[in-house]
């Protein structure tokens, strides 16, 4: 009693048949593999298009620090109050302490 080894041929629908799981498996691998390298490119679009708002909120926040610097300086200040019709007293102001 020997035992023969079926030999299947590789373009055969038997071999197809034979082989489904496996290449169901590897087809769904490709699948996954796509669907990770679109979720990623997507994710990646969202982080740049974040950075730049990110970016841009900064520079807005600049702006507004440095217009804020400006404005309290003493000599903007005297501007802004003669504009309006105040002058500065001239005397220096006395401090009262606690003691």
């Amino acid at each position: 009693m020997s035992k023969k080894k079926h030999k299947v041929k590789i373009g055969s629908t038997a071999f197809f048949i034979k082989n489904a799981g496996f290449v169901s498996f590897l087809a769904m691998l490709g699948l996954v593999y796509i669907f990770n390298a679109h979720n990623s490119e997507k994710k990646i679009r969202k982080i740049s298009g974040l950075k730049i708002e990110v970016r841009d909120a900064h520079d807005a926040y600049m702006k507004v620090k440095k217009d804020v610097m400006r404005k309290s300086t003493a000599s903007e200040l005297e501007k802004a109050l003669n504009e309006k019709g105040l002058k500065a007293h001239g005397k220096v102001p006395t401090l009262i302490g606690e003691g």
